[in-house]
């Protein structure tokens, strides 16, 4: 299948896996793609798992206007300022509800609750997190807000819970994420982002980083068939196929090769510059 021949309007991308590789950083090519096509006229924004803490150094790395959708689809912050524009949330209720049912399908599990400014961990989250720690690296900030707290009613004490993570470090990644879909996707949308760990991620019931594509597309005047996007986890399944011209990256979780249409190169060959620049070029851009 080969790509249209009519260059985007807008460009798409999630950012761990696909523009940053694990443990690296955003390289002078990647950058200088982006840059290119906003200098001939395309609008850029970063579509990210990430909650606005973590996104400080990408933000400076990239330093391009526009857009940010962080936390999957459930905050629209300014690219720079990072400024929330719009926000959806969990109920405290639907949340709590969330965490009883989960338990009963994982009862290793431990919790916490993204915000706009902070990670609230619930009881036992930290030494679950230490016991598979993420890989380093990868434009994180050195500084990261928690507030440790003693009970889930604590941990849900906010009015905005912009998503609800549970991490077991003895399950299998695919395994529970099945099994949170079945038994919670009625309450939230359920989906994960992050390599070599049993972290599921929990948003606002029908938000996904699809959903708030489409929102900033629209506001933008830009349709689905003039978007190209890229992606390589389970979270980007839906972003990849509401795109009209969506990748995943080489390598990616086979759920995501299976929703794109196209391929690009592994992000570790910068492999989005290596697609963007040949929408630039004007030459077929696909595999």
């Amino acid at each position: 299948m080969n790509p249209p021949e009519s260059r985007p309007r807008l460009v798409a991308t999630d950012i761990d896996g696909t523009i940053v590789p694990a443990g690296g950083t955003l390289s002078r090519r990647t950058r200088a793609a982006l840059e290119q096509c906003v200098d001939n006229g395309m609008s850029v924004v970063l579509v990210t798992g990430r909650p606005p803490r973590w996104l400080g150094p990408v933000a400076e790395a990239i330093d391009l206007p526009g857009a940010i959708i962080a936390s999957n689809g459930s905050i629209l912050l300014d690219s720079r300022s990072l400024a929330p524009l719009r926000v959806a949330t969990i109920a405290a209720g639907v949340a709590a509800e969330v965490v009883r049912i989960v338990r009963e399908v994982a009862p290793q599990a431990a919790f916490a609750a993204e915000t706009v400014d902070v990670l609230r961990a619930g009881p036992g989250y930290e030494n679950a997190r230490r016991h598979r720690p993420a890989p380093s690296g990868g434009l994180v900030p050195t500084q990261r807000a928690v507030i440790h707290t003693d009970s889930d009613e604590a941990m849900l004490a906010t009015d905005t819970l912009t998503k609800l993570v549970a991490l077991d470090p003895h399950a299998d990644p695919d395994r529970l994420l099945d099994q949170t879909r079945d038994a919670v996707g009625h309450l939230v949308s359920v989906t994960r982002s992050v390599t070599g760990q049993a972290l599921i991620e929990f948003g606002p019931d029908g938000v996904t980083k699809a959903t708030a594509l489409s929102d900033y597309a629209a506001s933008l005047g830009i349709t689905a068939d003039e978007v190209i996007a890229f992606g390589d986890m389970p979270n980007d399944v839906e972003m990849l196929r509401w795109a009209g011209r969506g990748y995943a990256m080489t390598g990616a979780h086979p759920d995501a090769t299976a929703a794109a249409p196209f391929l690009a190169p592994p992000a570790e060959q910068d492999g989005v510059a290596q697609v963007l620049e040949a929408v630039l070029a004007g030459e077929a851009a696909g595999s």
